[in-house]
C-alpha cells in the first residue's frame, strides 16, 4: 500500500509541473511578444525588420555562449540557486526593454538578458527532468517543456491587446511583472535537484516491457571527449542546430508575412496563437510519441513535418492552408526542444548528459538567433518571405537525412561493440 501511494505521488511529477511554469513564464512569455512588437516597434522608432531582429541574435548567441558556465554552476551551488538569481535577473532586463529608444539600446539589454536565459530555459528544465526520471523521459520532458508553447500562444493575444490599447512598452513592463511573480514562488516552492532530496530514487516504469533499443540505451555511456569525436555527434549537432531555425525563424515572421500577404493583424494573431498552442500539443505527445515508437520512427516523423510546414507557408494565401499549417509546425518547432534530450540519453548515454546536453542546446541557441534575422534579412532584400520560406524546406530535408542516418549509425556503432 505504501509503494502504492508512493508512485501515485512521485515527487518527479511536480518537478514536471514546475518545469511546465517555468518554461512558461521564461520562455513562453518573452517568445509571445516577437512576432506582435516587431511592426510596432520598427514603425515607431524607424528600425528596420531585419535590424531589431539583431538584437534576438544577440540575445541568443549570448545564452549560447554561458550555457557551459551554467552547466558548471548547476554541480557547484544547486540547480534552484541558480533557478532564483537567473529569473529574477530575466525579469529585470525583459522590464528595461521598454525604456529603450535607440536599436543599442535593445542590442545592450538583450546581451545582458542573454547572459540570464539560459537559467530558467530548456537546459535547466531537462537537467532536471533527466535527475528525476530514468524512464518516461520523453513524455515528462514534453509536457514540461510544452509551458513555452503554451505561455507564447496565451500571451500573443494579450501582447497584441495591450500594443494597440496602450503601447509596446507597456507590453515589456507587463511581462517582467509576470515573469517575476510566477517564477520565485515555483521555484522556492516546488525545486528539488535530486531525487534524493526526497528520499526517493529517479522514476522507473515497474510496468515497462523492454525493447531492444532501450537496451542499447543502457548499455551506451559515452563521455563528452568521446562523443565529439563520433561522426554522429557533428551529424545530430547540424540537425538540432536547423530544427533551431525551423522553430524559430516562423516564430518571429509569421505575423509579419501573414500581414504581408493580405491577412488582417487580429487575423495574423490567432494564427500565431493556433501555432503556438499547436506547439505546446507538439511538445506534449512528441516525446511520448519517441518513446512508444522508437527514435526510427520518431526521426521519420519529425522530418516529414519539417518537410510539409513550409510547403504549406508557400502556399498560405489560401485560408485552408493556413489553418492545416498548426497540425505540422507543432512536431516540427517541438523537434529542437523535446527530442534533444532523449537523443543524447539514447546515443550517448547519461554519464555525461549534463556536458553533452549543454552542447547540443548551444547549437540550438545559436540556430534560435539566427532564425528571426535570417528570414527577415531575406525579407528586406528581397522584399519578400517567399526565399525564407524555401530555405526552410531546404533544411527540412537535410533535418530528415541527418536524423535517420543517425539512427543507423548508432545501430552500427552499437553492434560494433
Amino acid at each position: 500500500m505504501d509503494e502504492l501511494k508512493k508512485q501515485k505521488v512521485f515527487y518527479g511529477w511536480y518537478i514536471v509541473l514546475a518545469g511546465f511554469i517555468i518554461t512558461f513564464a521564461a520562455m513562453g512569455v518573452v517568445n509571445s511578444m516577437s512576432g506582435p512588437l516587431l511592426v510596432p516597434i520598427c514603425d515607431d522608432l524607424g528600425f528596420s525588420r531585419g535590424e531589431f531582429t539583431f538584437h534576438r541574435t544577440i540575445f541568443f548567441l549570448t545564452g549560447a555562449a554561458f550555457m557551459p558556465l551554467f552547466g558548471r554552476l548547476y554541480k557547484q551551488v544547486g540547480v534552484k540557486k541558480v533557478l532564483l538569481v537567473s529569473s529574477i535577473f530575466v525579469a529585470i532586463f525583459t522590464f528595461a526593454y521598454s525604456f529603450s529608444t535607440n536599436i543599442w539600446h535593445f542590442y545592450l539589454i538583450a546581451f545582458f538578458n542573454g547572459v540570464f536565459v539560459s537559467g530558467p530555459g530548456f537546459m535547466t528544465v531537462g537537467y532536471l527532468i533527466n535527475n528525476w526520471f530514468a524512464d518516461r523521459r520523453g513524455f515528462a520532458t514534453g509536457i514540461a517543456f510544452a509551458g513555452a508553447g503554451f505561455g507564447t500562444a496565451a500571451f500573443i493575444p494579450i501582447a497584441s491587446y495591450i500594443t494597440e490599447v496602450f503601447d509596446w512598452r507597456v507590453v515589456y513592463r507587463f511581462s517582467g511583472i509576470v515573469i517575476l511573480t510566477i517564477l520565485l514562488p515555483t521555484i522556492i516552492f516546488l525545486i528539488k535537484d535530486h531525487p534524493q532530496d526526497k528520499g526517493l530514487a529517479p522514476y522507473t516504469d515497474k510496468l515497462k516491457t523492454d525493447k531492444p533499443e532501450a537496451t542499447e540505451t543502457l548499455s551506451i555511456d559515452v563521455l563528452f571527449k568521446q562523443a565529439i569525436k563520433k561522426p554522429i555527434f557533428w551529424l545530430l549537432l547540424f540537425a538540432f542546430f536547423l530544427l533551431s531555425i525551423m522553430a524559430g525563424g516562423p516564430n518571429f515572421n509569421a505575423v509579419p508575412y501573414l500581414t504581408d500577404i493580405g491577412y488582417s493583424a487580429a487575423f495574423a494573431a490567432v494564427i500565431m496563437s493556433a501555432l503556438m498552442l499547436a506547439h505546446t500539443l507538439g511538445n506534449m505527445t512528441l516525446g511520448g510519441f519517441f518513446d512508444r515508437f522508437g527514435m526510427l520512427i520518431g526521426s521519420v516523423f519529425l522530418g516529414i513535418c519539417c518537410i510539409v510546414f513550409p510547403i504549406l507557408a508557400l502556399n498560405a494565401s489560401n485560408p485552408v492552408f493556413v489553418w492545416v499549417m498548426p497540425l505540422f509546425y507543432g512536431p516540427a518547432s517541438s523537434g529542437f526542444s523535446v527530442p534533444v534530450a532523449l537523443f543524447v540519453t539514447t546515443y550517448f548515454g547519461r554519464k555525461d548528459f549534463a556536458a553533452i546536453f549543454a552542447v547540443f542546446n548551444m547549437a540550438g541557441q545559436t540556430g534560435t538567433a539566427l532564425s528571426g534575422p535570417s528570414m527577415a534579412v531575406i525579407y528586406d532584400i528581397t522584399g519578400s518571405y517567399f526565399w525564407g520560406w524555401i530555405m526552410l524546406l531546404g533544411f527540412g530535408i537535410i533535418i530528415t537525412v541527418c536524423l535517420i542516418s543517425s539512427h543507423y549509425i548508432n545501430r552500427r556503432n552499437h553492434y560494433d561493440l
